[in-house]
């Protein structure tokens, strides 16, 4: 993990949050300390 995915991770973390992303950066903390949702890019493409 990054240094700014440590930050996020945290803040989603301390303040009980559901952690939304497009990537797998966050996939060993799912259920652990929060809730990670993953996102998929494309389904977005129609409103770029």
């Amino acid at each position: 993990m990054g240094k700014n995915d440590l930050w996020i991770a945290s803040l989603a973390a301390l303040l009980s949050l559901k952690l939304v992303t497009t990537d797998a950066d966050f996939d060993h903390l799912h259920n652990v300390f929060f809730e990670v949702k993953k996102l998929n890019p494309a389904d977005f493409y129609e409103f770029l």
